[in-house]
């Protein structure tokens, strides 16, 4: 059985905004739709559906496409403008199963961070190379300031990414209507690990070519984080990025129910933790069940908020699940 083609009761629901009991009376009318029980539910044969309510899918998803074009945070503290994201994402995944569609869209989210963080130093560079009074970088030929500018080094003492061209957002949102856009994607992912083996080789997600989503919903998507932007201030760009990348981390968590707790504890109990454990500047934690990296995250955070210096202190863990040590490896990252 290839599940691609089957759609839940609960899938229906989700996409539709109609109850359980609702999709299942709509079925009750239709004696043609094949079944399949595993264990105590049941999977619809997609294109044994009644036209009417495939129709009624696509539509919804066209609906979540258009809202999310028309989405712009106010402020990088437009807590709406997580949720309304989430919203219409989570229309777009469709049938797809929760757990693939977190690795896709928390992929995205993570090209989308390390891009941002690679232009923030690149332009940053761009302007000290030509600052006649920085006598560490001024360079008077363009060429010796290409040099530096693209100088791997510049960014990896900085503790950023460097981003290989073809890895770059704006080379992807370029290509995000092409029907092979899951193939630059997965090429993406690639070119980053190969340029910073030792904290990402076999970390990021290259399942975009194979995913069961429509090429022009990966592209959507693309277009879609593309829209989290504040008039070139990549450090508020990057702040909501951070957010929004946890916020969805939560709402897959919900998504997959019990499954949902190996990876992700809710926030408000990490803080608690945290809050008691009181981290100090070049303290360690250990965590030895880290999960998504939730107590690490929120261990740097209470630094911050403290006045305190949050790249001094180091973090230890343990998860026995390799999937989700790649997912708190990203998580740190961002």
């Amino acid at each position: 059985m290839r599940k691609e083609e089957y759609i839940s009761t609960a899938d229906m629901s989700r996409i539709l905004g109609i109850s359980r009991q609702g999709i299942q009376k709509m079925l009750k009318k239709h004696s043609k739709i094949k079944v399949k029980q595993i264990g105590s539910g049941f999977l619809y044969e997609v294109k044994t559906l009644p036209k009417d309510i495939l129709e009624r899918i696509k539509t919804e998803r066209n609906k979540a496409v258009h809202q999310l074009k028309t989405l712009t945070p106010k402020n990088d503290k437009d807590l709406e403008f997580e949720k309304a994201l989430w919203k219409a994402a989570d229309k777009l995944r469709g049938n797809i199963d929760a757990s693939e569609y977190k690795n896709v869209v928390l992929g995205l989210l993570f090209l989308k961070y390390v891009s941002d963080s690679f232009y923030q130093r690149h332009s940053k560079l761009g302007f000290l190379v030509r600052d006649k009074n920085n006598k560490n970088y001024y360079m008077p030929k363009e060429d010796d300031r290409a040099i530096i500018i693209n100088d791997k080094d510049q960014y990896k003492s900085k503790g950023i990414f460097y981003i290989p061209e073809k890895a770059r957002w704006g080379y992807l949102r370029n290509k995000a209507m092409h029907s092979d856009i899951g193939k630059y994607i997965d090429e993406a992912m690639e070119a980053i690990e190969n340029e910073n083996p030792k904290q990402l080789k076999g970390v990021l997600p290259k399942i975009f070519t194979q995913t069961k989503l429509e090429s022009h919903i990966l592209g959507e998507l693309v277009n879609i984080f593309s829209k989290i932007t504040f008039d070139h201030d990549l450090e508020k760009e990057k702040d909501m990025l951070g957010r929004v990348y946890e916020y969805f981390l939560g709402q897959f968590a919900s998504a997959e129910g019990k499954r949902g707790g190996e990876f992700f504890t809710p926030r408000p109990l990490v803080r608690l933790i945290v809050e008691v454990l009181e981290p100090y500047e070049n303290s360690r934690v250990f965590d030895p069940a880290c999960g998504s990296g939730g107590m690490f995250v929120q261990s740097r955070e209470f630094l911050r908020i403290h006045r305190k210096d949050s790249s001094k202190i180091s973090f230890f863990g343990q998860e026995s699940n390799p999937n989700t040590l790649n997912l708190c490896k990203m998580n740190l990252a961002i």
